[in-house]
């Protein structure tokens, strides 16, 4: 299950971000400390010359990172065994080619007016409920075959 989806900017800043859950702390705080650490992991790579992190674990929850020229954009999915990679980098990779595709530059501050923010949210919502659609058609048509066996 997808708990959260960041598009942050290149110093590290959350430029948006969407959790499917709810929680009682503070999301801003959230947001900024998760993108803050990204940020941060991304940097010690390239110093280290090790190239960039697109995936990585804890102990529950899985981290896909897809990163463009002035953004990159990180899905934090709940760690389960029937996890796809492939699928959520392409999942990704979507979202990445929409925001690419709607804006010039993203500004390394990650400050956008409310205009660009509401569209970088519409593409993150419509992306999200189209990867859903195929979920839940993909979770009818297994269960369809499962019950003819």
């Amino acid at each position: 299950m997808i708990q959260a989806i960041y598009v942050i900017s290149r110093n590290g800043v959350p430029i948006h971000f969407k959790e499917f859950i709810e929680e009682e702390e503070d999301n801003v705080i959230k947001a900024t400390l998760f993108t803050g650490i990204i940020s941060a992991i991304q940097t010690v790579l390239r110093e280290i010359d090790a190239g960039e992190a697109n995936y990585f674990t804890t102990a529950t929850h899985e981290i896909f990172l897809e990163v463009a020229d002035d953004f990159a954009v990180a899905l934090v999915k709940t760690l389960d065994k029937t996890s796809n990679q492939a699928e959520m980098t392409k999942f990704l990779s979507e979202i990445i080619t929409e925001i690419t595709f709607q804006f010039e530059e993203i500004p390394e501050t990650g400050f956008l007016t409310i205009e660009e923010q509401t569209k970088i949210e519409e593409i993150i919502d419509g992306k999200f409920s189209k990867w859903e659609n195929k979920q839940d058609e993909r979770n009818a048509t297994k269960k369809l075959k499962d019950s003819l066996w």
